[in-house]
């Protein structure tokens, strides 16, 4: 496509196409992608830009008129920015022009493209991302109408399909049961066996829901002490677990034991203080860390790792489906844009067409009106551009309809032809 027309791109990288390493050296700090944009706005030939960074993907959105030069300029100047190379780069790097950039940035809003499909996060960061480009001016009509009409997208995709629904972590969907067993999650006591990963994960989804009173125990202080820093609450010794063991309505067990951790018996002991409140128990260790039998208690409630694994994989099962339907969303309302971006190329006609009867008709209100009273002139004004209007109405729906079917160039050598915008007369066969 010739220079003078914008186009948007999509460049960058994300979770299948590189490595972490190289999406976290890719990653630009809010400081640095004030100067980044700055650049490219100015020198790198892009007339409007949304940078969006995530731990799993970071991204430029550009509008330029010419891509193919305007991707060597963005990654010349991104990867030494960041001390990427440019064969790295393009060896882990994708491109998308028009049409197949804004598919790739409506699946990305939809959570099609995401790690987790249809997990919730990237709708906000991406709105986020948008929001800080229009603050900082570095979006114009282009890209506000894409990025709009792609947060529209997302926000149907969410309302019409069940791609957001149900857990589909180990730790997202213990926290569900937890509800569904406890209800509201806020003001219960949450005690945390083990300070590893799945631990940290458990504690975070926990907080997320509302929990505040935690107890970590472990082996070692120090390893705890992290987790108590993260999200609050007291650090016990693992010896100490059966004196505290009645304190905690959710207790989530996740160490590296090559046994039991917690036995029958000393769920049973602390069951009885209780009097009756619930015990929910989350084992996600493996090998186990709590003993069987100890679901077999009165009002004790106990889960592992492989009662949790059947939940999530029902539910990614459930999600794979709604994906279809959330792809014809997205594919719904990118073929709008690509429509409008058609559009765009009847507008300067549109434009000339207006302009040239509109000074017709201006002219000729202004040769009758010489001979009406004052007071009558608004009244020819109105009756004047009212069927101005009326009669450009019917043209300019038909060539806008051209024009977003991709024929703007014909539609533009007709109305040039029965409209005569080129001629330099201004239709008046009056004497």
């Amino acid at each position: 496509m010739s220079a003078g027309k914008p186009q948007i791109f999509a460049l960058g990288v994300n979770h299948l196409t590189a490595p972490a390493s190289l999406r976290d050296r890719l990653m630009l700090s809010e400081e640095e992608a004030q100067a980044f944009a700055g650049e490219m706005l100015r020198d790198g030939g892009l007339r409007e830009l949304v940078i969006l960074s995530t731990c799993n993907r970071s991204e430029i959105y550009g509008v330029t008129d010419v891509p193919a030069e305007a991707r060597m300029r963005v990654e010349s100047a991104w990867g030494k920015r960041r001390g990427v190379g440019e064969d790295e780069f393009r060896g882990h790097g994708y491109f998308f022009v028009r049409g197949e950039a804004v598919r790739h940035l409506f699946r990305v809003i939809g959570s099609l493209d995401s790690l987790v499909l249809g997990e919730m996060q990237i709708l906000g960061q991406v709105k986020e991302a948008y929001q800080r480009a229009a603050e900082n001016r570095w979006t114009d009509f282009y890209l506000n109408r894409v990025f709009q009409a792609g947060l529209h997208a997302g926000k149907r995709i969410h309302a019409e399909t069940a791609i957001h629904a149900g857990a589909v972590s180990i730790a997202a969907a213990a926290v569900d049961l937890a509800r569904k067993v406890l209800g509201e999650i806020a003001g219960k006591t949450v005690g945390v066996v083990g300070a590893g990963e799945m631990g940290e994960l458990a504690a975070q989804h926990l907080h997320k829901a509302g929990a505040r009173d935690f107890v970590f125990f472990n082996r070692s202080r120090e390893a705890a002490e992290r987790l108590a820093a993260a999200f609050g609450g007291e650090i016990r010794l693992l010896p100490e677990l059966p004196d505290h063991l009645a304190r905690c309505d959710v207790l989530v067990a996740a160490t590296g034991a090559s046994g039991l951790v917690i036995t029958a018996e000393q769920v049973r002991n602390a069951a009885r203080p209780r009097q009756g409140r619930p015990l929910f128990l989350i084992d996600i260790a493996a090998p186990r860390d709590i003993d069987p039998a100890a679901g077999e208690i009165e009002n004790t409630f106990l889960f592992s790792i492989d009662d949790l694994k059947r939940v999530t994989d029902g539910n990614a099962e459930a999600r794979r489906q709604a994906a279809q339907q959330a792809e014809a969303v997205a594919e719904e309302e990118a073929t709008k844009i690509e429509a409008w971006e058609k559009g765009l190329e009847i507008v300067p006609v549109l434009r000339d067409l207006r302009e040239r009867y509109r000074a017709m008709t201006e002219k000729e209100i202004g040769k009758w009106a010489a001979d009406l009273p004052p007071n009558l002139r608004p009244r020819l004004e109105s009756l004047g551009h009212g069927l101005l209007n009326k009669f450009l109405h019917g043209p300019t729906t038909q060539l806008k309809r051209l024009g977003e079917q991709g024929d703007a160039q014909r539609a533009g050598y007709y109305a040039n032809l029965l409209f005569a915008l080129t001629d330099g007369e201004d239709g008046n066969d009056s004497p």
